[in-house]
């Protein structure tokens, strides 16, 4: 029991560390060495930890306990060519037309699990893992306000912009047991969720003022539309569920289906609001124009000076369900293959809607028009569609110490009419993923390392497209080019 406390500690600390791995939407390309090898085709096999991910049936099939942990490295490279004009003609501060990279690193992504065999209900096998199935990081600087609008916002314009660090971990405890033996098994996973958001993201807000009160100079370009920078950053706990069955329908077939469920998760957390005000020092000096003095609305409207403040968020995250099923083949002694495919019902997450309360000190607090625009909330809403994807791998034994592994995925964007398209979710099209690797035994010990690259297709935006109808852009148009790389190295121990 010492052992297993100890596992279960390494486990948690190991899951909670930097993000990674991601095919359609947000979700992860997987976990573990074989099976990330083999394209994610492991559903039919599902002969070691990572099952937890794959299908929790397979743990009764695994008849030593066993320890595992695997580290995913990824480089995101992606490109985006701004194109964002107000009106499709109007420069407003975005870097349009030049190529900008986002701000890409190395991205680990660490997941671990054990499986325990004991003498309970028939001889149920447990295990107990942690893994991300849901991930995503990438961050973007692509607005300088013109010199026109402000000239002096170097010190306090944000850096990262157009982020979004999206992590849900799963702390899964997985049974599975044998109804008919040695041919079919069942299994279930129950899943406490984890997740953690930070997400920021420009609006361009329309300038509030009256203009029949004040000059039409403020409702004029380049100040009728104000810059408001959010950093929104907040966690929350849920929980989820999977199921699998596995059925070795002869010696030389698997069948295999998994269900997985995972309910919303509410996020709540702090908001860091920054507004770049607009800059005319004519209306400030004019002493005829009284609504732009000390303590006038006006006055905050030209100073120039940037609105910053706190507030608490709550936003709903609609994770998908999915379903999968796969069959795997054994060839010979040394070949194995393996077909899978995977629906995943994206339609289920419509994007974030931010509601914000307890506001920290606002400037001319009393004043509703003030009120109404820098305490107004705020979406980013998406409309996706549901994806298939398809994965076939292959297994090959070559010695007792010696394995290759390689696999290919076709894999489905959800955002195949470009709708809610923006750069804090680069998915720019169909994908392709190509994988191989190999693994080493040395007693009871596996390890081995995995590469892949993902191929995105080129995508263009053109539009800034509304799609609440809250005046405020959902759509970032220019044009985008993505593709992934990966390295996973992983070991098992059997005990």
């Amino acid at each position: 029991m010492g052992f297993i406390r100890l596992t279960a500690s390494v486990i948690l600390a190991f899951a909670l560390l930097t993000p990674g791995l991601f095919a359609s939407g947000f979700e992860v390309t997987g976990i573990g060495l074989k099976a990330r090898g083999m394209g994610g085709a492991f559903r039919a096999i599902a002969d070691d930890w990572t099952a937890a991910y794959y299908n929790p049936a397979g743990y009764a099939f695994v008849y030593d306990n066993q320890l595992g942990s695997s580290l995913g490295m990824m480089h995101l490279r992606d490109e985006l060519v701004p194109d964002y004009r107000l009106g499709g003609v109007y420069e407003s501060g975005f870097f349009n037309d030049q190529t900008i990279y986002n701000h890409n690193e190395i991205y680990t992504m660490p997941s671990a699990g054990f499986i325990v065999r004991l003498p309970l209900w028939g001889e149920t096998v447990f295990g107990l893992s942690a893994y991300q199935p849901f991930d995503y990081s990438i961050n973007w600087a692509l607005y300088r306000p013109p010199l026109a609008y402000n000239d002096s916002t170097s010190s306090y314009l944000p850096s990262s912009q157009y982020k979004n660090n999206l992590d849900v971990v799963a702390f899964q405890l997985t049974a599975a047991r044998e109804f008919m033996e040695e041919k079919l098994s069942i299994g279930i996973g129950l899943q406490i969720l984890r997740g953690d958001l930070v997400f920021n993201n420009l609006y361009m807000r329309a300038n509030p003022l009256d203009t029949t009160t004040y000059p039409d100079v403020l409702s004029d370009r380049p100040y009728d539309k104000i810059p408001e920078f959010t950093n929104n950053d907040g966690n929350g706990w849920g929980f989820g569920l999977k199921g699998g069955m596995l059925w070795k329908l002869n010696e030389k077939i698997n069948l295999g289906l998994t269900v997985s469920m995972p309910f919303d998760l509410t996020i709540n957390g702090k908001t860091g609001f920054a507004f770049i005000m607009p800059k005319n020092g004519d209306l400030i000096n004019d002493q005829d124009t009284t609504g732009y003095q000390p303590g006038k609305i006006g006055y905050l409207f030209a100073l120039g000076d940037p609105v910053m403040f706190e507030a608490d968020f709550e936003t709903k995250l609609k994770l998908p369900p999915s379903i999968s099923g796969g069959i795997a083949y054994q060839v010979n002694e040394k070949l194995r293959l393996a077909l899978d495919a995977e629906y995943t019902f994206w339609s289920r997450f419509e994007g974030f809607e931010f509601t914000y309360s307890g506001f920290g000190s606002l400037p001319l607090d009393s004043l509703n028009v003030v009120n109404n625009f820098f305490k107004y909330n705020l979406s980013n809403p998406v409309d996706w569609n549901n994806t298939g994807k398809v994965m076939l791998g292959c297994q090959y034994d070559y010695n007792q110490t010696l394995t290759f592994v390689g696999g290919v995925s076709a894999d489905q964007t959800p955002i195949r009419d470009g709708i809610g398209f923006m750069p804090q979710f680069v998915d720019t099209g169909d994908k392709y993923g190509f994988n191989a690797g190999i693994l080493f035994h040395i007693e009871r010990w596996e390890v081995g390392l995995v590469t892949s690259y993902y191929y995105y297709p080129d995508l263009t935006i053109s539009t800034a497209s509304d799609i609440d109808q809250d005046d405020n852009a959902d759509q970032f148009p220019g044009e985008y080019k993505a593709s992934t790389y990966e390295t996973i190295l992983a070991f098992n121990y059997w005990f």
